[in-house]
């Protein structure tokens, strides 16, 4: 009988440590090859997770709406700023994945950013054309290794930033690129944060390691 309880005991803290580590993955930037960035002279916009279960929430996590449509016009208006000037454009949509952090978006979110969600499109507002889509499962968008390939294949250097969370999947996504190499920079008018308080110290963090804002 001790036998049994031993072993689940074990698978306990085996279930435990599995959803603290999809927890901690979450909020972590990647750590990835850096690029010579000489042999990378292309210019890139990535929106960043502007997909309707998050700007089109009514929860307690919503935006404020004046600022939601103030961002998405932004958004749009770099979209197209960027195409005239020849550069290239990604979107990238977030589905969680694991299921640590499933169970706790649906608990704590009403389920946003869970599979099999009409929200998880990308925002009406947005004109997505023929861009490269990407999908990624936690917040550094350099979780995926598409979005990385297709960064190489379009010797991508510069990565021009826009999208939400600005605290959450922005920034970690501006930390990922300059770990790598990247010349970043964020639009700030172009993003969305329920966290203004927050977004200014963060600012400061991402400028001290070479982030631009604009």
């Amino acid at each position: 009988m001790t036998g049994i309880w031993t072993m689940v005991g074990l698978c306990a803290a085996g279930v435990l440590a599995y959803a603290v580590y999809c927890l901690k993955r979450l909020g972590t930037p990647t750590k990835g090859k850096r690029i010579d960035r000489a042999l990378r002279p292309v210019t890139a916009l990535v929106v960043i997770d502007v997909q309707e279960d998050f700007t089109r929430n009514t929860g307690k996590h919503a935006f404020d709406p004046g600022e939601r449509e103030a961002a998405l016009a932004e958004i749009s208006r770099q979209v197209e700023a960027h195409r005239l000037a020849g550069h290239q454009v990604a979107f990238i949509k977030n589905v969680f994945r694991d299921w640590p952090v499933v169970v706790a978006m649906k608990i704590a979110a009403g389920g946003i950013g869970t599979p099999g969600r009409d929200g998880l499109k990308l925002d009406r507002t947005l004109d997505v054309g023929s861009a490269a889509v990407f999908e990624k499962s936690i917040g550094d968008s350099f979780s995926s290794p598409q979005f990385e390939a297709w960064l190489e294949e379009n010797r991508v250097g510069k990565l021009v930033l826009v999208g939400l969370d600005a605290c959450h999947c922005v920034q970690l996504t501006a930390k990922g690129a300059l770990a790598r190499g990247y010349e970043v920079e964020i639009r700030d008018p172009a993003t969305l944060t329920t966290r203004p308080d927050k977004w200014a110290e963060l600012k400061g963090e991402l400028s001290h390691l070479g982030a631009a804002f604009a």
